[in-house]
């Protein structure tokens, strides 16, 4: 484990600050151990969704209308979800984990903290080294509120925290009301670390048909700005790991997730271009450390992070009216230019609103 790129996730000590995030390549053992091979520091798993687990003993309920006891029907048809749907996960994560030196984080997406619990025990007999919640949650019911939202939330990471032993991570979007309130309720609810951000799929329509159309559309660099901005903006507000999601194409990427602040940078669409991606993006990090006088990565970790700067040149505003002014100044005209325009059009049409 090299000294410059060493890092700690969730109290883990990892190789490298580049995790392979919840996808199609951490659904498999092979694909798993390449991962480890091409470098990663961390693996988590392909998150066991709430709804495809009810759907796999959907047929079972239909079986159990012939037990005679109301009682007896009702207790299984409570606990069945639990104990036979995730049974094929924790198969899966025991393969894994036979097969892999570095963490593997297992990963739940769910909305409710009912019944999974007892499923979050259960990876962690199998031997997750760590839980991931993946709160995939679109509020759409008009009479919940914000607060209902968050309360649910949290009471997902309670439930869990409370249960297990394993550093347990929260991975959310950033649509809540007040991100930084709702991140320091889920560290005093128990989470060890938070990723930002979930990405939501977003379907699009085909007029042609019409129908709804669901393309999947990897990440750009341009992504990584939003989870850039809140980890820079979040870092020396909180005790916690914080690992950032999207946007991270390159070492370049690696590099500016660290200087924010964060512990470790998820990859997930770079890995589309090849596994090798993640060699060629520790190698950046590497060139990137020792040319500029750094021994660890965390020596330069959180160095813009939000809290470092008092002249308001930091993320909170992003110097919005600077960026605005130096805008208007390369589109205004120079005094030739507007001389002859006014006979045309009205002056004001260069002043910005």
């Amino acid at each position: 484990m090299s000294a410059l790129t060493q890092t700690l996730y969730l109290g883990l000590d990892l190789k490298c600050p580049i995790v392979a995030a919840s996808s199609p390549f951490t659904g498999a053992v092979a694909s798993a151990r390449k991962l480890e091979e091409a470098g990663v520091g961390a693996i988590v798993m392909r998150s066991a969704f709430e709804e495809e687990i009810r759907s796999e003993i959907a047929s079972i309920y239909d079986d159990l209308g012939d037990i005679g006891s109301a009682v007896a029907l009702d207790y299984l048809r409570a606990d069945l979800p639990m104990r036979l749907g995730p049974q094929r996960y924790v198969e899966l994560l025991r393969a894994i984990r036979r097969e892999v030196v570095v963490p593997v984080i297992a990963s739940v997406n769910c909305t409710t903290s009912e019944q999974w619990t007892s499923f979050a025990k259960r990876l962690e007999v199998a031997g997750a080294d760590a839980l991931e919640l993946n709160v995939y949650d679109i509020p759409v019911d008009p009479e919940e509120t914000a607060e209902e939202v968050i309360r649910r939330h949290i009471g997902i990471v309670e439930a869990v925290t409370s249960t297990v032993h394993l550093p347990v991570a929260l991975k959310i979007s950033p649509f809540y009301s007040s991100l930084p309130n709702f991140c320091l309720r889920a560290e005093k609810a128990g989470a060890k670390g938070l990723v930002l951000f979930n990405r939501f799929l977003q379907p699009d329509i085909d007029v042609a048909a019409p129908a709804i159309r669901e393309d999947v559309h990897l990440s750009h660099e341009d992504d990584i700005r939003l989870p850039l901005r809140w980890t820079a903006l979040l870092r020396g507000r909180l005790k916690c790991s914080i690992a950032l999601s999207g946007g991270v194409l390159s070492g370049e990427g690696v590099v500016k997730a660290i200087l924010a602040g964060a512990d470790v940078a998820y990859v997930c669409s770079a890995l589309y271009k090849g596994f090798g991606v993640v060699g060629e993006m520790m190698s950046y990090v590497d060139k990137w450390a020792t040319d500029h006088g750094h021994r660890r990565v965390d020596d330069f970790r959180g160095l813009l992070r939000e809290t470092n700067f008092t002249d308001g040149h930091g993320f909170e505003r992003a110097h919005y009216m600077n960026i605005l002014a130096g805008a208007a100044a390369k589109t205004a005209p120079t005094d030739e230019e507007g001389r002859a325009s006014a006979d045309k059009s009205d002056r004001n049409a260069w002043e910005w609103a």
